[in-house]
């Protein structure tokens, strides 16, 4: 359409020249018609253009003759274009001038100029018009601009030099006289919006004209307007666009210092002040009108919005996100966020904001409509209803509003009476059920609100100044504004009147019941919270007054902890670290999607993520791992799959995630909030299911036990009844859950003895059987250790406790180093025994840090998974494997022989043992595991029997020399098992006889050869560095011993 309309404008244009040059352009008939009447007829019918009339007065044109009465032609156009604004109009109108113009020329042009630039022109200033006047002079300056830059266009006009100066009036000669060469559309614009800028009038025209003319002045392409006009054109609007952005900025400060001294007037009167709202109701009118002006104008004219518009507005969100405040010392609850610190629950909050509409409630209880015509007259009618609204606790009060809506006696007489109930009602209880009654039907009742407000104000007035208090009132009041029915300057006059006047009578009370139930909520509601902070502000100034008595101090201080409770403040770290939606996916795959169902999708996906190229997705995998207290409880074990998973690729993940857990487990012991109960829980169920998955051993399991048992007591041993340890009070007994969740989350304390195939060595059985007693004797000591833990504590235990230690007890009661002691005597006796046995198994430990977890073949889920590692990775797997069976073979030679106290047991066949494990192992409730441990070591009896038999035999063939060359050496190069035990003194029923002569010490060597023993005497100089070493730890071991007996002495004591 623009395009079809601009072409036609060229060939008008062109036209329209070739008439001002003298050509007869117009065609017209023959035999013109200048009968009187069709020419009055004519004139008539100009006074009004459409696009409806145009053919017809086109038709009329070229066959009347029209010039005897051109002026009066000239009149009636004048009139009807000042009302031309459609599109189609306007199309129509520029048809017709065109026509006229080319047939009559300067006869007709310069006359018409004349006629619309006094339509256009400006009153004089000063001169004062009302809103009518004014808005009428807009539409028809509007109208006519827009007309004159399509004459303008169409080369009807082109400036005020082709008008014969007879013709023009003072006043237009007076004001366009020097700028008569200008082009006309220029001069007529600068006219319009220099004149009176700042009340906006002008607006609307530049809007309206913009919106026709924009691609003829701001596109470069455009050819209807020569580059001079099209420039000034632009300039014009450009310093116009400025102007406006200046008011506007101008206008936004007006309004903000108007609404504070309305705000201030109205809190400080209770009532608003109507020259200063008439006032802010005209500058925020005109405020709105700029700013969408200046919204219009900035994308056409291309100069950005300024930015004094937004500075305000930013400026109070940085002061807020600078004050704000965390409270530390108590944990929020899982809605608190959501409730802001204003409603005690979820219900609370629904009822005070979620108000339904009447449609809604009549939709919902149509059943409400059966009973509504139960009563004949309406006295009984309304009656029975305020029955049920007095009995409102026991009805529902949606299906009442419904039933007052059915009775249809919205009346005067209805309304008073009940105001009347609610004025004479004494039940406090009620309160907010009638207030959301009113809420409901807020549109029905505005009358009885309105009334009801008033009458509220009117008594809490009078209490304000009389020796008595309607707490009725005042809680309705209340009530109303948790509803927001209140208006803000109301509810903040009384609040400061009371502040002001807090020592008058009875005010500390009223304003304590404010404070109580309406404080919070004033103070966090986004329509309240800056005036409550000033109502706050006012209330410590007047704490600091020096005439306060101590009571109204302590009244003061109360108000203001209802208001704010005390809370450690830190700086608020609300903001979250914005994640990449690569890292949020890793979140979401650990802590939401991972279960057991779909830990190996899991695991597939995070092995796809470039964990060594990329450091923010290795950071946040880390965090993932370090938290699992933010997972679902049961998905704890899918998280230990998912970390063994990267055990020999990525041990670095490994480390981090156990250290950082066992700190996180030790930082919960030195905080002992219990808060954090089961932030503690998961991390053991973490550490227990690492564990389970072979992440890490036994040994660092059993240090976290004691670590958990001794943190934070004197040399790490705890005393009964020890009340100065804070952070492990004798009445707390959850370091003793935490030990016993911990064990029994353990699968089992056996390592898996089923080697993948039978060409391993016989060695590796070996050393897992050993590691297994080791782990016996690890658990047996710490449960004697726990129990011993257990009489440090206050009596009786909680029941729920004793329950765990009995399923505690249960699990493990086929281990005969786990027994159940009766007196701490018993425990102390047993610990003495088993210090030098706890010792040796760690010892063995130590020196045995490698375990066999890394020899198992491919996990469960690489069992599942297809194509999960690659053929070479299993090669590899393979030859470390063989590398770790000939370590095995070494480990096996020094450490199988250790030695036991009893000689019983010494005696006891190697299938025997096996025998009584497998018969414990029936009591027990065994796992899968420990069975095909059991089926697996009847397998190779036959193999460890004849590896018992080869070291025995290399051990008798070793000669003395040997052994004591051996002694100075490595362990790891030793061909015989070294002894453990030397014995100083001479015992009568020990097999050794070990005894010091001639500066040389004696040990004894166990050997045996089948089921037959002997023992072989080796003599070393006292001044040997083994020697040395081995009475060393004879001595502080019988040191120990000796402390730990002076130390149950003084228990029994």
């Amino acid at each position: 359409m623009t395009a079809e309309l601009d072409n036609r404008r060229k060939e008008l244009f062109d036209q329209n020249i070739r008439a001002w040059n003298g050509e007869q352009v117009f065609k017209t008939a023959a035999k013109l018609d200048s009968s009187l009447k069709k020419n009055s007829t004519f004139i008539k019918k100009v006074k009004s253009i459409t696009h409806e009339s145009c053919k017809s007065i086109l038709k009329d044109i070229e066959t009347l003759s029209i010039e005897k009465y051109l002026y009066e032609v000239v009149s009636s156009l004048t009139e009807a274009l000042v009302k031309v604004n459609k599109n189609d109009d306007v199309v129509a109108a520029i048809e017709i001038i065109s026509a006229l113009h080319q047939r009559f020329a300067a006869l007709f042009s310069p006359v018409l100029l004349v006629n619309l630039l006094t339509a256009v022109a400006n009153p004089p200033r000063g001169q004062e018009e009302d809103e009518k006047e004014v808005a009428a002079r807009v539409s028809r300056q509007r109208n006519v601009l827009k007309l004159i830059m399509e004459f303008y266009l169409v080369g009807v006009f082109s400036n005020l030099k082709m008008c014969n100066k007879d013709i023009i009036p003072d006043e237009i000669l007076l004001k366009f006289g020097k700028s008569a060469s200008e082009p006309i559309i220029i001069v007529v614009i600068k006219d319009l919006l220099n004149f009176q800028l700042k009340l906006g009038n002008s607006l609307v025209i530049v809007q309206s004209y913009l919106k026709r003319f924009q691609h003829v002045i701001y596109q470069d392409d455009n050819e209807l307007l020569l580059f001079e006009v099209r420039n000034v054109l632009r300039q014009i609007f450009t310093i116009y666009t400025n102007a406006t952005y200046e008011t506007l900025v101008a206008l936004k400060k007006k309004v903000h210092q108007i609404s504070e001294r309305n705000k201030k007037a109205s809190i400080r009167t209770g009532r608003i002040l109507e020259e200063i709202q008439t006032e802010l109701d005209s500058t925020t009118k005109l405020f709105d009108k700029f700013k969408a002006a200046a919204e219009y104008l900035s994308p056409v004219v291309g100069i950005p919005l300024p930015k004094q518009l937004e500075e305000n507005d930013e400026a109070e969100e940085d002061q807020e996100n600078s004050n704000s405040v965390v409270e530390v010392v108590k944990v929020k609850s899982m809605n608190e966020d959501e409730l802001n610190g204003i409603w005690e629950d979820i219900k609370e909050r629904n009822f005070y904001t979620i108000i339904p509409s009447l449609g809604e409630l009549i939709e919902t209880h149509p059943q409400a409509n059966e009973d509504s015509s139960n009563s004949s007259r309406d006295g009984e009618r309304i009656q029975d209803f305020l029955n049920k609204l007095d009995n409102i606790n026991s009805y529902d009060l949606d299906q009442l509003v419904v039933e007052f809506n059915n009775l249809n006696l919205n009346n005067k007489a209805t309304k008073n009476r009940i105001m009347k109930f609610f004025m004479e009602t004494s039940s406090i209880n009620s309160l907010r059920y009638y207030t959301r009654f009113l809420k409901i039907n807020e549109v029905n009742l505005s009358d009885l609100i309105a009334e009801l407000i008033t009458y509220l104000d009117k008594g809490f007035r009078s209490q304000l100044y009389q020796n008595k208090l309607n707490f009725k009132n005042i809680l309705f009041f209340v009530e109303m504004i948790k509803f927001k029915m209140i208006p803000t300057h109301v509810i903040f006059h009384k609040i400061r009147n009371l502040t002001i006047n807090i020592t008058s009578t009875n005010n500390i009370d009223i304003l304590s019941v404010f404070y109580e139930h309406v404080g919070r909520f004033l103070l966090y509601d986004e329509d309240y919270k800056d005036l409550m902070r000033e109502m706050i502000d006012l209330l410590k100034e007047k704490l600091k007054q020096s005439n306060l008595k101590i009571n109204d101090k302590l009244a003061i201080n109360n108000l203001l902890v209802i208001v704010e409770p005390p809370a450690t403040k830190v700086k608020a770290l609300q903001e979250k670290p914005q994640l990449s939606p690569k890292l949020q996916f890793i979140q979401r795959l650990i802590r939401v999607e991972l279960d057991a169902s779909s830990k190996l999708l899991v695991i597939r996906l995070l092995r796809k993520i470039p964990i060594k190229q990329d450091d923010e997705c290795c950071a946040t995998l880390l965090d993932c791992f370090a938290h699992p207290e933010f997972l679902n409880y049961d998905n704890i074990p899918a998280l230990a799959t998912v970390l063994e998973s990267y055990c020999e690729k990525f041990k670095k993940i490994v480390v981090y995630t156990v250290d950082t857990t066992i700190e996180n487990i030790v930082r919960g012991l030195e905080l002992n909030d219990y808060r954090m109960n089961r932030v503690r829980m998961s991390h053991v169920k973490f550490i227990a299911e690492m564990y389970n998955h072979k992440v890490i051993n036994f040994k660092l399991v059993n240090d976290l036990l004691y670590r958990i048992l001794c943190f934070g007591h004197p040399n790490n041993q705890p005393l009964p009844n020890n009340w100065e340890v804070d952070i492990d009070l004798p009445d707390n007994y959850f370091r003793i859950q935490l030990c016993c969740f911990l064990l029994t989350n353990l699968r089992s304390i056996f390592m898996d003895t089923d080697p993948p195939s039978r060409r391993k060595a016989p060695s590796r059985a070996v050393e897992m059987k050993k590691r297994n007693d080791v782990n016996k004797e690890l658990l047996g000591v710490f449960i004697t250790f726990l129990q011993y833990y257990i009489f440090c504590k206050e009596r009786p235990l909680p029941v729920e406790l004793e329950f765990k230690l009995n399923d505690l007890f249960t699990k493990f009661r086929s281990i005969p180093t786990v027994k159940r002691y009766e007196t701490i005597q018993e425990i102390g006796q047993r610990l003495l025994e088993l210090i030098q046995a706890k010792k040796e198994a760690e010892s063995y430990l130590e020196n045995n840090d490698e375990g066999l977890n890394g020899e198992e073949e491919t996990n469960d889920y690489d069992e599942e998974e297809e194509d999960y590692d690659d053929d070479e990775d299993e090669d590899d797997d393979d030859e470390e494997e063989d590398e770790d069976d000939d370590d095995d073979d070494d480990d096996d030679e020094d450490d199988d022989d250790d030695d036991d106290d009893d000689d019983e047991d010494e005696d006891i066949s190697s299938s025997e043992e096996i025998e009584d494990e497998e018969s414990d192992a029936e009591n027990e409730s065994t796992t899968e595991s420990e069975r095909i441990r059991l089926e697996n070591d009847k397998k190779f009896m036959d193999d460890l029997d004849k590896e018992y038999q080869r070291i025995m035999i290399e051990s008798y063939s070793s000669t003395p020399s040997a052994i004591g060359k051996t002694a100075v050496n490595a362990r790891s190069k030793l061909s015989m098992p070294l002894p453990r035990q030397v014995l100083a003194e001479n015992r009568s029923s020990s097999s050794f006889g070990a005894e010091s002569q001639e500066n040389k010490v004696s040990f004894g060597l166990l050997t045996r050869k089948g089921k037959k023993t002997d023992v072989k005497q080796l003599h070393l100089p006292s001044d040997n560095q083994f020697a040395e070493l081995v009475l060393k730890e004879k001595e502080h071991q019988r040191q120990d011993r000796q402390r730990i007996m002076n130390l149950v002495s003084n228990m029994q004591d």
